[in-house]
């Protein structure tokens, strides 16, 4: 009986040891020399849309990095290219006629820093969303707009997240 009792200790001591070595911190915290991962994320300036729903994009990931205040001296560009594609999810049983659908988007991103141009890190996000139609016009294109907009701030809270890890980890 005293070998499992030696193994147990052993284990708990390599275990005890093994702690100070991990590198796992909180990515809201304090990094290196007292500075927060978070200060560069106001720094970054974001490319201009080119339609509606990349605005809203712009717009989240703006509000995501700089939390509602004006930006900093922009340090680094981002640059960015969203794509949507809707797929049909369900079919009403009498007519045929689709009634849900599913938006799928995505969002490949490149952060750049401007002082040396060079590329520093590039992500894609993807997410759906989806919504339902009906005998309406109306409500079937506010339906569709409602469910782009989700979507749309959705990958700018995932793109931020990536950025934001991006920056903890440097």
């Amino acid at each position: 009986m005293l070998w499992p009792k030696a193994f147990t200790a052993a284990l708990l001591l390599a275990a005890l040891l093994a702690v100070p070595a991990c590198q796992v911190r909180p990515l809201y915290s304090t990094g290196t020399g007292g500075i927060a991962p978070q200060a560069d994320l106001p720094a970054i300036s974001i490319a201009e849309p080119v339609n509606r729903v990349e605005q809203v994009y712009r717009n989240a990931l703006m509000f995501a990095l700089r939390g509602g205040a004006d930006g900093e001296t922009p340090r680094y560009d981002l640059i960015f290219r969203l794509t949507l594609r809707e797929q049909e999810i369900a079919v009403e049983r009498d007519s045929g006629t689709p009634n849900a659908y599913q938006l799928a988007g995505g969002v490949a991103f490149l952060l750049k820093d401007l002082a040396s141009g060079a590329s520093l890190f590039g992500a894609n996000v993807n997410a759906t969303s989806s919504y339902t139609r009906s005998s309406q016009n109306f409500a079937n294109i506010r339906a569709r707009r409602d469910a782009e907009e989700r979507l749309s701030e959705t990958l700018a809270q995932l793109s931020q997240a990536r950025l934001a890890a991006y920056f903890a980890t440097r």
